[in-house]
């Protein structure tokens, strides 16, 4: 499963958003798109990071900087060394 693929699952299984993984799309706002609050945002932190085998440091998950699904994509991506392959689709 590819990164994006990953959270999505994330998003869907864990965080329990209700939008459909095959119409979340890249620009989706996690807060007014998808509801996620900020026990929300915690618990997609810690599945993302067991789920790549990352530590997200504290400054790089704030919810100011992670507004949209792409965000994330970014983040895991950069912090993964996963972002210099194919550029990811939705």
């Amino acid at each position: 499963m590819n990164p994006l693929q990953t959270i999505k699952q994330i998003l869907s299984s864990d965080v329990l958003v209700e939008v459909p993984t095959d119409q979340m799309q890249l620009d989706d706002s996690l807060r007014e798109g998808y509801g996620i609050d900020s026990l929300g945002f915690v618990e997609l932190r810690v599945r993302c990071e067991e789920s790549f085998g990352i530590d997200i440091p504290d400054e790089a998950f704030a919810v100011e900087e992670l507004a949209t699904l792409g965000d994330v994509l970014a983040l895991i991506e950069r912090l993964s060394g996963a972002g210099h392959s194919s550029p990811a689709t939705a």
